[in-house]
């Protein structure tokens, strides 16, 4: 691939972008911008570059651009924060010298769209730099890897800010992170509360399970008229407070929901469980938009969002288009911002989880301190499975272990194994199996 190196406004950094991408100036602040351009009306991949005087910490200026996204863009859901460096160099022996990666989603208010970004960050010679990189949702998996070279490629001129000025390891009052420092061997700052506040949306419709299931069979053909009304009055009235029927006939809303359960040109399924009991996440897609059914959530379980569910038989009903529905997956499954540190010894006798499950939190023997800490968490713990006319996903299964981010199970002779997952890997996934059923094609990501 041909490339083509760019200089900034004030000639204090270069980077090398692909030929088909094209060099902007647009405003003071800016130092680099480069653009994809396309079509008239898509939303255009970009990537931003800005510098600017620094002589803090790492934790001080993640904390200044999260603080940022979160004030300035719409529905902001964070993802992950990872250690990342310039030039492909790999994280150092002292995680606080270096760069993050912070990857988000965002909703673009001219659209109404969902947007994929991730701000890399560095700092040298007292310059905070930040690249910031921007595509529509169902764009970041082709295009991510591109844009993430394009940081890569950045450099400071000899002359940008000051030279050799070192970076500050304090971190703010209250930021460490205890465990992570201990295992990572230095301070590092504490990033899980970030997606712990991150609440689902449950703006849909509250319908009884029951209700649902004749919405079911009435996509499937099922008739109800004036002999057997009366056998469903309670379920009709749910749906008609739903807006979903008027009487014993569906509404348009109706009718167009019917459609995704009689004609699914995919369905998934989450089945959950936390110390509420069983709960599920149900998604039957049709053309370019998604019904979906989610009972109470990881963020309701774990007692970080008030439950508003009428009862434990209640999903809240919702249709919105097909590129949301890996943002809307991982906000339902608690996916935020977390260090992934390995539990050990990472395999456990399967019936010593079952214990666990139910009530025994006594420390498996020989635990490390993150083992430990991940018994006293409050788990939740949830697999998917999904389906196309053409294709099917073999299921995937993962623990919730709250502060400390996701643990992928798997399961081999009696034994199950807790492998420790970045947030931004989970995320990923559950956006490729959902291209991957839609396109019928093997899942790249396991």
């Amino acid at each position: 691939m041909s490339t083509v190196t760019i200089t900034g406004r004030t000639d204090r950094a270069q980077m090398t972008i692909p030929e088909h991408w094209s060099a902007e100036d647009i405003r003071d602040e800016i130092e680099l911008l480069s653009v994809l351009k396309g079509k008239d009306g898509v939303f255009a991949p970009n990537l931003v570059v800005t510098l600017n005087a620094h002589d803090g910490s790492m934790a001080e200026f993640l904390s200044l651009a999260v603080g940022n996204v979160a004030q300035t863009l719409v529905e902001v859901r964070f993802i992950d924060i990872t250690l990342w460096n310039p030039g492909g160099a790999l994280p150092g022996q002292t995680p606080a010298l270096d760069g993050r990666a912070v990857t988000y989603t965002h909703v673009s208010p001219a659209s109404g769209e969902v947007l994929r970004t991730t701000e890399w960050l560095f700092i040298e010679n007292g310059l905070a730099v930040q690249a910031t990189g921007t595509t529509a949702a169902p764009d970041w998996m082709a295009l991510g890897p591109e844009l993430e070279q394009i940081a890569s490629s950045l450099v400071l001129s000899e002359e940008a800010g000051s030279p050799g000025a070192p970076i500050s390891t304090e971190l703010p009052e209250g930021a460490l992170d205890e465990l992570a420092s201990g295992e990572l061997g230095s301070p590092v700052e504490s990033i899980s509360g970030i997606g712990r506040t991150q609440a689902f949306d449950y703006s849909g419709a509250w319908v009884h399970a029951s209700a649902v299931a004749l919405l079911d069979e009435m996509a499937e053909g099922f008739k109800v008229g004036r002999l057997n009304a009366d056998s469903y009055r309670d379920q009709l009235a749910e749906l008609e407070s739903a807006g979903l029927a008027r009487g014993t006939k569906l509404t348009d809303t109706g009718e167009y929901a019917r459609l995704h359960l009689d004609e699914p040109d995919a369905s998934f399924r989450i089945s959950a469980a936390g110390s509420g009991g069983a709960m599920y996440y149900q998604a039957w897609l049709y053309g370019p938009t998604a019904l979906v059914t989610a009972g109470t959530g990881y963020h309701v379980q774990a007692g970080l969002q008030s439950d508003e569910a009428p009862s434990r038989d209640h999903v809240n009903v919702r249709i919105f288009p097909i590129t949301e529905l890996a943002r809307d997956m991982a906000s339902w499954l608690g996916v935020g911002p977390a260090w992934p540190l390995p539990a050990l010894p990472a395999g456990q006798p399967a019936e010593r989880l079952e214990q666990r499950w139910v009530g025994n939190t006594e420390i498996p023997e020989g635990a490390n301190p993150v083992l430990a800490a991940l018994w006293a968490q409050d788990w939740f713990t949830w697999e998917l499975t999904a389906q196309g006319p053409d294709s099917e996903i073999d299921p995937v299964a993962y623990l919730n272990g709250g502060p400390l981010g996701h643990y992928r199970l798997g399961s081999e002779g009696g034994v199950t194994w807790l492998m420790p997952t970045p947030s931004v890997y989970v995320y990923d996934q559950l956006d490729d199996l959902i291209a991957a059923v839609i396109y019928g094609r093997p899942a790249r990501l396991r």
